[in-house]
């Protein structure tokens, strides 16, 4: 057992680290299922006994102890009111920790990869060694067990469950969840739900929503207060309806021709959004699309070509240059015929 000291809180915490098991071997209460409800809730003794008996399998005698909660002389146990679990575990080979609230999943604590933690000299402290604190950042049983002792205290001095918010930090690029001034957790690639969806702002609004609900049933919140736009996908002006649609090769032309006579019988410029066509009738508007980079530009056609085979349209420099195609020489491309 270890004494952990946590600024800002009153009361010293005993955890009592347990043997780590795989997700295949603790299941249920690591095994994380994807839809967790108020009427899944597992009582804390079929958890326990459950975890018990894995462990031995496995020939790992392991206790599950409520952060908070002291073992007593007598090998029992005294409760501080706790309401937070922790298990260790693994996934994929990492080190993780899953937070508990009520017997409800609602954190999950990655450890570093072991081909990082390799890389980077990252010694991993066993039980009775004392953690670096370079290293304790990086720990999930540390780390799980600092946010576990922070929900008890908010537990314990009656914060109502709606008080606990997400929010975007934009000084710290990340998201950070607390409640009444206290900060709980921020949010990061280590941190994750235990039913992630690989998005960093839809986890952090899966954890605060089960901490809310398991903290006082607030109502989930639908969205994070400062949560960044999504850029906005660039805009295509319409400009009629698509005749004809062809894909193929583009090349483009200009120097050595700028200033001759087109197929029409106008000046060619090389900078006009122009380009040629073996027989799309003059004046015809094409929106062409680089396929590479999704560039498009729209040009009127003017002149004859091109006449190379493979090829379907030869483009002005100057949309050459729009579309990113002058120092290719040749790109695919898409062609919108338009009305």
């Amino acid at each position: 057992m270890k004494k952990i000291m946590l600024s800002g809180l009153t009361a010293a915490l005993s955890v009592s680290i347990i043997g780590t098991l795989s997700i295949s071997q603790a299941s249920p209460p690591v095994t994380l299922e994807a839809n967790v409800s108020e009427s899944t809730v597992m009582p804390a003794t079929d958890e326990e006994s459950q975890i018990s008996s894995a462990a031995e399998d496995s020939g790992v005698r392991s206790q599950a102890l409520k952060v908070g909660e002291r073992q007593g002389r007598s090998g029992g146990s005294t409760s501080d009111d706790g309401i937070a679990k922790i298990y260790s575990h693994a996934i994929s080979g990492r080190n993780a920790v899953t937070l508990y609230v009520h017997n409800i999943p609602v954190v999950t604590f990655l450890g570093v990869k072991p081909d990082t933690a390799e890389a980077e000299g990252v010694k991993v402290a066993s039980v009775g060694e004392s953690v670096p604190a370079a290293t304790t950042a990086q720990d999930p049983m540390w780390r799980a067990t600092t946010v576990a002792a922070r929900i008890n205290q908010l537990h314990r001095s009656g914060v109502e469950a709606k008080e606990i918010q997400v929010r975007w930090d934009s000084e710290r690029r990340s998201y950070r969840i607390g409640a009444d001034n206290l900060h709980l957790l921020e949010m990061s690639d280590g941190t994750i739900s235990p039913q992630t969806t690989q998005d960093v702002a839809e986890d952090a609004l899966q954890i605060t929503n089960r901490l809310r609900r398991q903290l006082g049933n607030a109502e989930p919140l639908s969205d994070i207060q400062g949560r960044p736009q999504p850029p906005r996908p660039a805009q295509t002006v319409a400009l009629g309806p698509v005749r004809l649609q062809v894909q193929g090769m583009a090349s483009w032309y200009g120097p050595g021709f700028h200033g001759n006579r087109t197929a029409n019988g106008e000046r060619f410029n090389q900078y006009d959004m122009t380009a040629a066509h073996r027989n799309l009738p003059f004046g015809t508007r094409v929106r062409v699309t680089n396929l590479h980079n999704g560039r498009s530009v729209v040009v009127r056609i003017n002149d004859r070509g091109p006449f190379t085979g493979g090829r379907v349209i030869d483009l002005s420099k100057g949309a050459a240059q729009t579309l990113g195609v002058v120092s290719s020489g040749v790109a695919p491309v898409r062609l919108d015929v338009l009305q």
